[in-house]
């Protein structure tokens, strides 16, 4: 779930900040991508209600981009390109420490030849990340100088833990393409930060966080990069959502309370009972187009197989348009149209194909 700060948008007299228990019940506000107000009628009116009310935190959905996901069959609409899957934490929540791949580094030259052909066919949407830390990579200023001289890559982001998004890295940052930087800041306290993000520092990570803040500035937002400050409701750090969003509602474009996935982990045991599940049919996933590349080049439709349990193909081997076009894919999509996704083995057992 996603809020942000309904005063940069219209006034509010009197401001207050609903708890999270009714923020998260709440109606959406609809937001472009560019995180303007929808200028529809009936999305305006629902947030001159709220400013009305006097509150200034609300509830927002981000309408996908114009062009629609079921108009490009033949190569994905939305990409998650893992440039690295090592990391330097090793989070409670986190599928890194059930990962049997290989945990490596995407050779730069890769990397970029597969942004190339991105870039070539166009998606709505490419992050730069998925099970690792992207400031790991020993070229990681190449790639994202690479990826800066692109068009046609639609909205872009970058996701950090924190603990090496140092000065160089944010100035980095700012100069360079990237629409939003995901920064998972976890918690307000060093004790509840400590059970989420071993063996993270939290007075680095937060140093870092407020190094940006200083660097790109707080005021006359929102202004590209947009940052999405992170936080994940679990066990350990329900009892801080409410000043999290407090702390950083006025100076992060977003900020985000996520919920638990990948439940079959059992550290994400209380995920799985945050929200009703209809029985599987089809795949959120596989109906959007999104897909996943990670640094062993395996390309997948799902980041549920962060172990490439459903592989369409690999990089080194073939192009990304030959791999999304190949035999696997198309009974994949065959079964998903059917509603019949219940009969792929590992998909039976899934906990997040609504999501």
């Amino acid at each position: 779930m996603e809020f942000v700060d309904l005063t940069r948008y219209m006034l509010v007299k009197s401001p207050l900040i609903p708890n999270f228990s009714e923020l998260r019940n709440m109606k959406p506000v609809w937001m472009t991508q560019e995180l303007q107000l929808i200028d529809e009628p009936s999305n305006i009116t629902y947030a001159e209600s709220l400013s009305k009310k006097g509150i200034s935190v609300v509830k927002i959905r981000r309408r996908p981009p114009v062009r629609h996901h079921t108009e490009q069959s033949t190569f994905p609409y939305r990409i998650l390109f893992e440039m690295t899957s090592k990391c330097n934490f090793v989070c409670r929540m986190c599928p890194q420490q059930n990962l049997k791949r290989p945990k490596i580094h995407m050779p730069g030259e890769l990397y970029k030849k597969v942004i190339d052909e991105i870039d070539k066919h166009g998606v709505d949407g490419l992050w730069l990340y998925q099970f690792g830390e992207p400031l790991l990579h020993p070229e990681f200023r190449e790639i994202l100088g690479h990826v800066s001289t692109k068009n046609n890559l639609g909205v872009i982001w970058l996701s950090t833990n924190g603990r090496y998004f140092v000065e160089e890295n944010i100035r980095l940052v700012l100069s360079s393409n990237i629409d939003y930087i995901n920064f998972s800041a976890h918690a307000v306290t060093e004790e509840t930060y400590n059970t989420v993000a071993p063996p993270g520092n939290f007075e680095i990570v937060q140093a870092n966080l407020e190094k940006f803040y200083e660097l790109k500035g707080t005021t006359n937002l929102p202004r590209k990069p947009f940052l999405h400050c992170q936080m994940i409701e679990q066990e350990t750090t329900k009892h801080e959502i409410d000043i999290f969003i407090k702390k950083h509602y006025q100076r992060a474009e977003i900020v985000s309370i996520n919920m638990l996935e990948h439940v079959e982990i059992p550290n994400n045991a209380f995920g799985f009972q945050q929200r009703e599940r209809m029985p599987l049919t089809t795949c959120t996933k596989v109906s959007r187009n999104d897909c996943l590349i990670y640094s062993n080049g395996d390309v997948t439709p799902c980041e549920a197989a962060y172990n490439s349990e459903i592989c369409f193909g690999n990089i080194n081997e073939q192009s990304l348009y030959d791999i999304w076009n190949g035999e696997y894919r198309r009974k994949v999509l065959e079964l998903n149209e059917q509603g019949r996704m219940s009969e792929i083995e590992f998909c039976c057992n899934c906990t997040d194909y609504d999501i």
